[in-house]
């Protein structure tokens, strides 16, 4: 069997198809072992089939904010920076379960992309390649069994997470599973109308994504194997820094074998800093470096959907941002119950004789006996008032305290403030509001297109011997961008230009459509060969032929056969007819008429001209234009007879100044 690579990556081989039977029957004699030594499930398949990575819920981290303060933040953050992410990731994750309005925010970046429809386009239309795996991609995202979520899971690091790490697993081309009793079929190539291939043969499909735990994403062996923690360092590493062990890789950035040098970090390597931990039999984590393993690109795809990759991913991405702003709204609600409950109720002001220590040693009993009884006995000379503090101003300063956090996470996330509306009337707020969501629209899906095409379709492609290149659009323009969009199509259009070839695809790109050119009919005679630019005698087609030519002897273009008209000739005119009075009226009118209808338009001046009543020529283009709506064929021939009727006028005013 040939070796397969992703991305210069040796695909490593478990045996073919075939052996599947005998490598199930080693898999559970090897389960225990290999876990043991590498830390990860076994997958004997020839490509990626089988998860490697399981966290047991049993072992999940607990929760980590039901007493969080702003110290267990900084600590969470100071321990990220030098590796250790275990105890950020569980804010994360607390936070985007526990907090309505982060979750909102966070579905809500996420349903502006995905809510739309996505299409796989070829890279080049015309090259049979790009088209063939468009087709071939298209079929493996319909047979995946969880497209959707996948994209939802690669989706977390846009606004939130520094990164996302998903498993890619695969199935033989066919086969359907439990659905047809797990026996292989073979899919051959279809054919289109056409006779191009549409599907190609495919080995492999797309089975389905795995999202791998944040908690299994180790960073601390980069700061470990460059000699920050030597003090502390395992035999393995030890052992790795001295050069002697002879399944380390001592190999250093120049190509040489430099036994004793502690930088051990393969910058050629694909994620060099990035590794997951090792996992035992039972799903939980081994807290051990020297057995964390590299991520494999022919199964693990890492996306990065935020605009901050400068930066190291343990060091917190997105979310680091959003954290103190969660803590601060969280400790304000605290602050503000606490204010409620001290300022909020009422309080009992006495008025006695302070100068009578009697009666006032008879208040005191009487408001103590009141928490009891629920009352106050107090004699006629004394007055209780219940007072209240003034806690409207109180509440008013803790919502907008709370509006403020909400709109910095708002902000972080989306672009766009929770609190932000139009400002009155034609303010021009909404138009903003919407440019800036349609700009983080796109940008996430340059992001995640580029992730989809390099980490998904290459390597699909290459496992099954493809060839070619696709694109991932997810939906188009907005209603206002397409609006604008096409009325520049048809201003250009109006002005005598038009979208190249060349073009197409980028406006495909655009409104996430697959467009192409309509065949305009051409009005030519017989004997045209060059489309009906010129007549038989010579002239041009937008020229008003005269009468007796050989365009008007009533021959019908090829194109428009179905209709029973002249070329261009009136009805009440024949080619052996003698020179009319009329004559030059028809010319001139005719030549308005061609002056006015070119091009794509041609045949509405023949048709007008060869009808005999306005009825007449309406149904003629009916026939011609079937997808026109009656009131656009009605206004061309309105629009005819105004030109006639102008050119009338003015060659009666010609003829009266003569």
């Amino acid at each position: 069997m040939k070796q397969l690579k992703i991305f210069g990556v040796p695909v490593v081989s478990f045996g073919d198809v075939g052996a599947g039977t005998s490598n199930a029957r080693r898999s559970k004699g090897n389960a225990i072992n290999n876990v043991a030594q590498v830390g990860s499930l076994p997958d004997d398949s020839p490509v990626p089939g089988k998860q490697t990575k399981f966290l047991s819920p049993r072992y999940e981290p607990s929760n980590i904010t039901q007493n969080a303060d702003v110290r267990a933040v900084q600590e969470a953050i100071r321990l990220a920076e030098n590796g250790d992410t275990q105890e950020l990731y569980r804010f994360y994750r607390d936070v985007l379960l526990s907090d309505e309005h982060v979750q909102s925010c966070f579905n809500t970046r996420k349903l502006a992309l995905l809510a739309q429809p996505l299409n796989v386009l070829a890279k080049d239309k015309n090259n049979p390649d790009d088209v063939s795996l468009a087709a071939a991609m298209t079929q493996a995202i319909e047979d995946c069994e969880n497209w959707n979520q996948g994209m939802l899971a690669l989706m977390d690091s846009n606004g939130f997470w520094p990164n996302s790490i998903v498993e890619r697993l695969y199935r033989p081309a066919g086969d359907k599973g439990s659905e047809n009793g797990g026996q292989r079929t073979e899919v051959g190539v279809q054919k289109s109308e056409a006779g191009k291939p549409k599907t190609p043969t495919l080995q492999y499909t797309l089975r389905k994504f795995v999202h791998v735990n944040p908690q299994l994403h180790c960073y601390s062996w980069a700061y470990l194997m460059g000699g920050v923690g030597l003090g502390t360092a395992s035999a393995v590493q030890l052992a790795q820094i001295a050069g002697t062990d002879d399944d380390a890789d001592n190999t250093t950035i120049d190509g040489t074998n430099a036994p004793g040098s502690p930088y051990r970090i393969d910058l050629e390597r694909w994620e060099p800093y990035l590794k997951l931990w090792p996992i035992d039999v039972a799903g939980r984590i081994v807290y051990d470096v020297t057995r964390a393993s590299y991520l494999d690109p022919a199964r693990h795809i890492v996306h990065r959907g935020h605009l901050i990759q400068s930066f190291r991913d343990n060091w917190g991405g997105p979310g680091r941002a959003i954290l103190m702003w969660w803590l601060l709204r969280g400790l304000g609600r605290e602050w503000f119950a606490r204010g409620m409950e001290r300022f909020g109720t009422p309080f009992p002001v006495t008025y006695v004789d302070a100068n009578d220590p009697m009666a006032v040693n008879l208040m005191r009993e009487a408001l103590d006996l009141a928490k009891t009884i629920g009352g106050l006995v107090v004699d006629e000379s004394s007055r209780v008032e219940l007072k209240e503090a003034m806690v409207a101003g109180m509440a008013q300063g803790y919502e907008a305290f709370h509006a403020m956090c909400n709109d910095a996470i708002a902000f972080h996330i989306t672009g766009i403030r929770s609190s932000q509306k139009p400002a009155g009337m034609n303010a021009g707020e909404d138009n903003f509001v919407s440019a800036v969501r349609e700009d983080v629209r796109m940008s996430d899906q340059i992001l995640l297109g580029e992730t989809c095409l390099k980490q998904i379709a290459i390597p699909f492609r290459d496992i099954n011997g493809l060839k070619g290149s696709v694109k991932f659009v997810w939906g188009g323009l907005s209603d206002a961008d397409a609006q604008t969009f096409s009325t520049l199509l048809v201003n250009m259009k109006n002005a005598g230009l038009q979208v190249t070839e060349d073009s197409l695809p980028m406006v495909n790109e655009r409104t996430g459509l697959t467009w192409e050119r309509i065949a305009t009919p051409a009005a030519s005679g017989p004997g045209n060969e060059d489309g009906g630019s010129k007549m038989e005698d010579g002239k041009d087609d937008d020229d008003p032929p005269t009468p007796g030519s050989g365009a008007a002897s009533g021959a019908k273009p090829s194109a428009l056969s179905s209709i029973n008209y002249p070329l261009s000739s009136p009805r009440w005119l024949s080619a052996n007819s003698a020179p009319s009075p009329i004559d030059s009226i028809v010319r001139d009118h005719e030549a308005a008429l061609a002056r006015a209808f070119r091009g794509a338009l041609a045949p509405v001046r023949q048709i007008i001209l060869s009808s005999t009543s306005q009825k007449e020529a309406e149904h003629k283009l009916e026939a011609l234009f079937a997808d026109w709506p009656h009131e656009r064929i009605a206004g061309l021939v309105e629009q005819a007879m105004q030109i006639c009727a102008a050119k009338g006028a003015a060659g009666a005013k010609a003829e009266d100044r003569r």
